[in-house]
């Protein structure tokens, strides 16, 4: 699709573009199908993705196999020619209208109007094709990749056959040269370039326009080729929605004009997959798609795929990430569907952070990797990782300082570790500790670690201030009980533990025994007999009951506790005062 790559065919100059066009270029293609892309690539591969068509072009070859159209070409009568060359100028303006970036059209050949058109397939429901290659062994060696979508089956023993869905097939290419007898006598000098069909299939393709054509003689003809090709072409060829590829072995002398498959279909098999795959993504690219976190509705281009294939937009990526990096909820980096908990990978996380991000990311990760193995403990004088023995011996790297893993005092072979208390004790007893500092000292202890319980998982120590008993870590995000310290899914293991401790339910008591007096003194201040003002619809009414009001206006009766509306008089017994009312 390249400009630069048609001037590569001596015969046909460069081309002259008439309103918004493809370029053709002869590049290779990748012989391995390509997955999806995560997230948006740069402007190189976007360029890519926008050229997938070159390769399938083949303008060069093309244009050679008509230039001995364009030199036998036949006089004709003047006013004739005047007449055909206005009716070829009117059917390229109509065709460019229709076709648009599909239509190349290039300096005349010989001063005839000399054009390609690019046909796309539109496969709804996808494609079937079935391959029969030399062997498995040869398929794999050049590049050739069995996913889900594709199956093996058995053949002759030197061959076996390959199915594979397509989603997009590659295009073919009609390219033609206008005689100046056309339309009125003669019909177009064309080629068919498809370069993953084999070579009767494209014959076969041939035979079929000129038949089109001796039925409508002296017409023109091009806008009703392109839309058979497009409409018709694959299930006149095959059937039942399976498209055959032959072996490579049979060489085919069939239509000049047919430009049919040369290369293995080792080789061509790997080419349609990655065609299909980019395809794919530039029409992801493309489409509108909706954001499940923010709700708006915007183009593939600014959402990321994961690769657990769910989409966001890159903006609220970019803030959940963020937001975890900066908290250090690593553990939170994942996939934002609720019923997915699939990690995010580093190098998305590298394009949507900072440098200073990912960087703070890179080194969290490092540190939570190394506090969730058992055997790392950390130097208590330069505080950096080490990994200690058998015998819970480390030596650090930086300092050379030989301590105990236990009690991260120097090393003590065949003693225990001294105790919080023993420490204190040692240090009074050389006289930099007072005992009232001692006694302090070891109530702060105490007090410290009264409320503190270590994760199952990765062991670090966690504090309760207040609430339930059900924890949750902020490292790795493992839920666990605080009273028994046991890993836990959901609120079914406190069946046999307590949820709250006593002191908590007695703080639970006290605030609603507080609330209850409030709202007593408050009823208190509108009696029986007094207007008062609806709850619900803020009407006046009159208050005939100490516990209910009933509203004349909404007919709805409300707790003059709670503030709720009762919606029958059997729901009013037991209701005032209960827990249901606090």
């Amino acid at each position: 699709m390249a400009a630069d790559s048609i001037r590569t065919a001596s015969s046909s100059p460069p081309p002259r573009h008439r309103g918004p066009t493809h370029e053709f270029s002869h590049e290779a293609s990748s012989s391995c199908a390509a997955g999806a892309q995560p997230v948006p690539c740069d402007s190189r591969a976007v360029e890519d993705v926008l050229d997938i068509d070159s390769p399938w072009v083949a303008a060069a070859e093309a244009g050679s196999r008509l230039d001995g159209a364009a030199v036998a070409e036949s006089e004709a009568d003047q006013n004739e020619i005047q007449i055909n060359q206005e009716r070829q100028e009117g059917e390229l303006m109509a065709l460019e209208a229709i076709y648009a970036g599909d239509l190349v059209q290039f300096e005349s050949k010989g001063g005839l109007r000399y054009f390609q058109i690019c046909i796309r397939y539109d496969l709804h429901d996808g494609a079937q094709v079935c391959a029969r290659l030399s062997s498995a062994t040869e398929y794999t060696k050049h590049g050739g990749c069995a996913d889900d979508d594709t199956e093996q089956h058995d053949a002759a023993p030197d061959e076996f056959s390959y199915t594979c869905n397509f989603e997009y097939l590659p295009p073919l290419i009609l390219t033609c040269l206008l005689p100046k007898s056309y339309p009125s006598k003669e019909p177009p000098n064309f080629t068919i370039t498809a370069k993953w069909m084999d070579g009767p299939d494209v014959s076969q393709l041939c035979g079929m326009l000129d038949t089109i054509w001796a039925e409508l003689p002296g017409q023109e003809v091009v806008y009703q080729w392109v839309e058979w090709i497009r409409n018709y072409s694959l299930s006149n060829l095959w059937f039942d929605g399976k498209i055959f590829l032959g072996q490579d072995n049979q060489r085919h002398n069939g239509d000049p004009r047919a430009i049919s498959r040369s290369l293995p279909l080792e080789s061509v098999v790997p080419s349609m997959l990655s065609y299909s795959s980019k395809k794919r993504y530039q029409a992801f690219l493309e489409d509108l798609h909706m954001c499940m976190i923010c709700l708006n509705q915007t183009k593939g281009s600014n959402f990321i795929k994961l690769p657990c294939q769910h989409l966001y937009c890159v903006k609220c990526m970019e803030t959940l990430c963020r937001l975890h990096v900066k908290e250090g909820t690593l553990f939170q980096l994942v996939c934002p569907d609720t019923k997915c908990n699939a990690s995010l990978p580093h190098y998305l996380l590298k394009r949507l952070l900072s440098k200073e991000e990912f960087e703070r990311w890179d080194r969290l990760a490092l540190e939570k990797a190394l506090d969730s193995m058992a055997d790392v403990v950390y130097c208590p004088k330069c505080v950096v990782g080490c990994v200690e023995d058998e015998d819970n011996n480390a030596e650090c790297p930086k300092c050379s300082f030989t301590f105990c893993g236990f009690c991260k005092e120097l090393w003590h072979p065949g003693k225990q570790c001294l105790t919080p208390e023993q420490k204190l004790q040692r240090r009074k007893g050389s006289g930099r500790m007072t005992e009232r500092q001692v006694a302090q000292e070891l109530a702060n202890i105490r007090e410290l670690y009264k409320d503190v319980r270590v994760c199952p998982k990765c062991r670090i120590a966690i504090a309760k201030s207040e609430g339930c008993n059900k924890m949750v870590c902020g490292n790795c995000g493992q839920f666990f009980c605080f009273r028994c310290g046991k890993g836990i899914r959901g609120y079914d293991h406190f069946t046999n533990c307590r949820l709250f401790e006593p002191h908590d339910i007695t703080d639970f008591e006290r605030e609603m025994d507080e609330l209850q007096f409030g709202n007593q003194m408050r009823n208190q201040l509108k009696p029986v007999g007094a207007m008062v003002r609806c709850p619900r619809c803020r009407s006046m009414t009159f208050k005939d009951d100490e516990k209910y009001i009933f509203c004349v206006a909404c007919g709805a009766s409300t707790c003059t506790m709670c503030k709720r509306t009762i919606e029958s008089r059997r729901m009013q017994q037991g209701h005032w005062g209960s827990s249901e009312c606090y």
